[in-house]
């Protein structure tokens, strides 16, 4: 009897295959009301936020695409601008491709913001706070709206064009960098304006950094944003890239070498944006299993 006990005990803890996981993920997002699903994804420049969005779509389908525009490969809008992605839509597979999500609705959207510099200006918190509230249209260049007075902000962008609210913010923080505190503190500043928002840290680049430092940044971009202790909200992982993750096929762009510890990563990541139990202020207790 103990040792039934001791074994059901081990189990719990036991790993899920990570195609059990990609499972439960299509499902969630199956699963979702058909109202669209919007997460704002912020970050300082280079900290991988383009990759990342990529990334949560390779996890998913198996296949790469690189949907999110890389802000070192082009010289256009994408650069400076606040883009509007609508995750596993067909862009995601090949026209003669059955889609890689059956009954999916086509409702999660990801919006990359133009990196925000390490700085602490009352203008950043605004720009979030105008984003959460539907007021900034996909397209605008944020970089510009960087010199501009909160007042100034708020009475250019009146009319909301977003119709649905942001459902979570996921702050990307690069781990080969220091913590951009004063950017925390503004992201904090902008979602506590009036929205019941969600905050999810994501460290990326774990494998840039060297072992004896991760997890001091990792401890010190927790207490910045408040989220020690918390396993709901703080994730971490590494991107799927050329230099980890290359392309086994150079004639072919679509395959990029799969990762399990990358997919599961990121899949636990997806379980934890689309549950529907977490609120902007995190409850005492709030943890989950890692799957």
């Amino acid at each position: 009897m103990v040792r039934r006990h001791y074994l059901e005990k081990m189990a719990q803890y036991e790993p899920i295959p990570v195609s059990s996981l990609r499972d439960q993920v299509k499902q969630r997002l199956t699963g979702m009301p058909k109202k669209e699903f919007n997460v704002l994804v912020v970050g300082v420049p280079g900290s991988g936020k383009s990759s990342f969005i990529n990334s949560m779509i390779m996890a998913v389908t198996g296949t790469w695409h690189e949907v999110a525009h890389y802000s070192e490969r082009f010289s256009g809008r994408a650069t400076h601008s606040l883009e509007r992605y609508v995750m596993f839509d067909d862009n995601c597979k090949e026209v003669h491709e059955p889609h890689p999500i059956p009954d999916y609705k086509q409702n999660v959207i990801f919006w990359d913001c133009a990196g925000f510099p390490n700085a602490n200006d009352e203008a950043y918190s605004t720009i979030v706070s105008l984003t959460l509230d539907g007021c900034m249209p996909t397209g605008t260049n944020v970089v510009e709206c960087m010199d501009q007075t909160p007042k100034q902000l708020r009475s250019k962008f009146t009319q909301k064009v977003v119709p649905n609210t942001f459902d979570r913010i996921v702050f990307i923080y690069s781990a080969d960098s220091d913590v951009p505190n004063n950017l925390v503190k503004a992201i904090k500043s902008g979602a506590k304006e009036g929205h019941d928002v969600p905050i999810v840290l994501v460290v990326t680049k774990i494998d840039k950094c060297p072992e004896q430092d991760l997890q001091q940044r990792i401890e010190e971009a927790k207490g910045a944003t408040d989220l020690k202790g918390n396993r709901v909200r703080f994730k971490k992982t590494s991107l799927y890239c050329e230099e980890l993750t290359s392309f086994p096929d150079p004639n072919d762009y679509r395959v990029m070498m799969p990762n399990e510890e990358i997919d599961r990563n990121l899949l636990n990541i997806w379980m934890s944006l689309t549950d529907r139990n977490i609120k902007a202020k995190p409850a005492e207790n709030e943890s989950c299993c890692v799957l």
